[in-house]
């Protein structure tokens, strides 16, 4: 996920999604500021509003994915290659563009708060059509939203991460008072409830596709969105179909098809000669040959995405070993020899540069010394202590592990590292006993635009990130960052609240360290130069907005 767990929350989940705004103030791109207004009547609208009626102009748009387990569940990460088709299969109850950030109405027309913010009253629009010709009501919402956040749905494939399961523990009911009415009352007041809904975790499917496929879902996915699937082969690619009754109009384009691409080479040789017609996953080696070539354009898209090194505390149970691991790093040479400059040092820790809450104050969280490096070392009597890093086979991740593992070579460790395929290797990171668990060279992409998202998911001691990857609930105290959290997220968008998340994350990374910043970055968005009105900003964060998209 990359996460999403994300969402992940992820990767999952990775708890709470970032933190929602009901009103709009100066919307921007992605992690542009916009406020929060949480008045007892709130009707939303924009960014999936109905002025974006498509027209039927034919072809085939193919992006070049991660990877593909033939698999598109919202219940359940593989890749992100899957989870960018269920983004075209199936849509939700909000939406967010990431043009801007407010969370806006898509399958629900209208919504109310209450005055104290724990019931949320969903007005379904009428009419809207599933791919498999039943028209949506709310015990489509029930459904889909109930096996996200009930462990024991019948629906749910074996090892499903649930991506709004946070948000699933805080709600203490979910009830349909009629055919297009949903009411959820919370356990206790979230503002981040819209914009957790807007994430994969949300996507609303058929009702009567879950009771016939059940928890094979996932090879057989039936929502309301712009494409409907069409077939999948795991490692190959997925193909949708335009959706005919797609509420805002039909696509332009006949057929979507991903298509696993994950030598870089090809990626870049594909892009010039048009057999894919965009992606976010080019090798940021080609940025600067791609950027001189007339037959493809190159977008700007802010940085959004942290590049991280995941310590497990069960493995690496000394903190001066770990502070020592995340003073050895030289995140300059990452960005310069990685991501070739295409990003930013992690000066704001775990918020990158494009989102509110930025503070470059935390710089000395991820600065290098080696020296402090080696005195750790020997304090703990770690010296020479073999030590296993995993990484993801694809993109920045390969150089990133070469140099991360040298430098803690250089500090005194001894260091065995793995290349793992992208389509196993969330798998692996949500299995503690595996061999090389120590440290884990990963991504968090921004699903939900806001600090939540990021410090949020992985600071959470009951979280994915927090629990189930790096042991930071066995820490002494560590579960008390959860209140912290749950105070910051619900503060207005401005100074307080990046204050709270400042405080947040010094305390995470000095007193617990089990999150390394690498690196700031964008996913590199290419297209040939006659591909028109992708959603550019969206699928830099793996999101897969394609219904406006021609060729």
């Amino acid at each position: 996920m990359p996460d999403q767990s994300a969402g992940s929350s992820s990767p999952g989940s990775a708890p709470s999604t970032a933190s929602r705004r009901t009103m709009l103030r100066g919307a921007g791109l992605l992690g542009v500021g916009v406020g929060f207004g949480l008045p007892a009547l709130l009707s939303a609208c924009g960014a999936a509003a109905d002025d974006a009626k498509g027209s039927s102009k034919g072809g085939t748009l193919t992006l070049a994915i991660d990877a593909t387990s033939a698999v598109n569940d919202p219940s359940f990460y593989t890749s992100l290659g899957d989870w960018m088709a269920v983004d075209c299969i199936c849509r939700g109850l909000t939406f967010i563009s990431f043009e801007t950030n407010e969370p806006t109405p898509d399958l629900a027309k209208s919504w109310t708060i209450s005055d104290d913010q724990l019931t949320y009253t969903f007005a379904l629009r009428e009419g809207v059509k599933f791919h498999d010709g039943t028209t949506l009501t709310s015990a489509d919402v029930l459904a889909s939203l109930g096996r996200q956040f009930d462990e024991k749905d019948k629906t749910l494939p074996k090892g499903a991460t649930r991506p709004l399961s946070d948000l699933g523990a805080n709600v203490a009911s979910l009830t349909a008072p009629d055919d297009l009415t949903v009411k959820m009352v919370l356990k206790k007041p979230d503002r981040t409830t819209l914009g957790q809904l807007s994430d994969i975790g949300g996507r609303i499917i058929s009702a009567a596709a879950l009771k016939k496929y059940g928890a094979d879902i996932g090879k057989h996915l039936v929502g309301t969105g712009p494409f409907a699937f069409s077939a999948a082969t795991s490692g190959q690619s997925i193909t949708l179909t335009a959706f005919d009754d797609f509420r805002l109009g039909r696509p332009p384009v006949d057929r979507l098809v991903l298509r696993q691409v994950q030598d870089p080479s090809t990626i870049v040789s594909s892009l010039l000669s048009g057999d894919i017609s965009a992606t976010q996953f080019t090798p940021y080696s080609a940025a600067a040959q791609l950027r001189k070539d007339d037959s493809v354009t190159v977008y700007k898209t802010p940085y959004n995405a942290n590049a991280i090194l995941m310590i497990d505390a069960r493995r690496v149970p000394e903190l001066k070993v770990r502070q020592a691991i995340n003073l050895a790093i030289d995140r300059k040479s990452i960005l310069d020899q990685a991501f070739y400059g295409v990003g930013a040092l992690p000066e704001g820790y775990a918020i990158p540069p494009a989102q509110s809450g930025y503070d470059t104050g935390l710089a000395d969280l991820s600065t290098q010394d080696t020296a402090k490096a080696k005195q750790l070392l020997a304090e703990a009597g770690a010296g020479g202590r073999r030590i296993r890093l995993m990484a993801a086979s694809d993109s920045w991740h390969p150089k990133a592990a070469q140099i991360v593992a040298q430098n803690l070579t250089d500090v005194g460790f001894k260091v065995v590292t793995t290349s793992v395929d992208p389509a196993t290797y969330f798998t692996r990171l949500l299995d503690g006993k595996d061999d090389y668990h120590d440290l884990m060279i990963w991504e968090r992409n921004t699903y939900v635009p806001d600090a939540n998202d990021m410090v949020g998911a992985m600071a959470s001691p009951t979280g994915l990130y927090g629990a189930t990857i790096t042991g930071m609930d066995t820490l002494k105290d560590a579960a008390s960052l959860q209140a912290e959290l749950d105070t910051a997220k619900n503060l207005p968008l401005g100074a307080q609240r990046t204050a709270a998340y400042t405080k947040i994350q010094r305390r995470w990374a000095e007193d617990y360290m089990v999150l390394s910043m690498l690196g700031c970055f964008a996913n590199l968005v290419v297209s040939g130069s006659h591909v028109k009105h992708m959603n550019t900003a969206a699928l830099a964060n793996h999101r897969c907005y394609m219904e406006k998209a021609s060729v």
